[in-house]
């Protein structure tokens, strides 16, 4: 496959190769799984928000067997989780509120909140939930993943680190736009150790992250960090709040941090 994106037969995803056997499969631009083939077996790395033929996609990439995890238990993530027979996420995030965001229902009120209307339509599986801890491994064969846990986005969210690749996929938790105002969130004071952490491996690591067109650089975290910072020292909206914080862009200019109280 050439290292461009090409829209796949459901005509929702597309498949673009960022490097040898991974690829970075976007829903309609509502997220982005990623899939990683060792010798053994793959890894599926989030599931989208369950629109289109997921595993249709994933089976013209690979015929190995294909393991499911996610960054975190969010509905843009965890949708389409009923293509495979099983899925797996950090022990952190196994909540009933997790468990309400990552909901079908969530799945449909953000499509709809997107402005597109995607037929969801039933999937071969039911899936039956595995929690992994921080100390776990994957093995694909010739290929070896390891995780980081970084609470922030929510507080299972994971970093996956590819040895092979030299990439990291940082799911939501370093992203143009972070959404911390979400029941689940944590603070920007506990979700900063763990992006100075994916900072400090941005030398060694390219990320990739949960939307847009994936890559992230090390400059955009560094001002994410940045403003962050700036939050708790009170220099930026309200230290005691929730809300979003975004890389200055076309859009956003100058009110690239915006942060609402907390409701009490």
């Amino acid at each position: 496959m050439p290292n461009k994106t090409i829209l796949c037969p459901d005509k929702i995803h597309s498949v673009e190769l960022i490097a040898p056997k991974t690829y970075r499969i976007d829903e309609a631009g509502i997220a982005n799984c990623y899939l990683l083939i060792g010798d053994k077996k793959a890894l599926l790395i989030d599931s989208g928000n369950g629109a289109g033929n997921l595993l249709e996609t994933v089976q013209a990439l690979t015929d190995l067997p294909v393991e499911l995890v996610l960054t975190h238990r969010h509905c843009d993530h965890a949708g389409g989780r009923n293509n495979f027979k099983e899925y797996g996420f950090h022990k952190n995030d196994n909540h009933l509120v997790y468990r309400i965001e990552s909901s079908k229902l969530a799945s449909k009120s953000l499509c709809k909140g997107t402005g597109r209307d995607f037929v969801y339509t039933k999937k071969p599986f039911k899936a039956k939930k595995r929690l992994f801890k921080d100390t776990d491994i994957f093995e694909l064969g010739g290929r070896i993943v390891r995780l980081m846990n970084v609470p922030g986005h929510t507080k299972g969210s994971v970093v996956f680190l590819d040895e092979s690749t030299h990439l990291m996929f940082t799911g939501d938790d370093v992203n143009y736009w972070l959404w911390l105002q979400l029941p689940g969130c944590t603070s920007v004071k506990e979700w900063l150790p763990g992006a100075k952490k994916i900072l400090s491996m941005m030398d060694e690591y390219k990320a990739y992250c949960g939307h847009n067109d994936g890559y992230i650089s090390k400059e955009m975290v560094e001002e994410l960090i940045k403003r962050g910072e700036e939050i708790l020292a009170g220099k930026k909206g309200t230290p005691i709040g929730h809300g979003v914080l975004s890389y200055p862009d076309n859009n956003f200019q100058d009110h690239s941090v915006i942060w609402y109280k907390k409701v009490q």
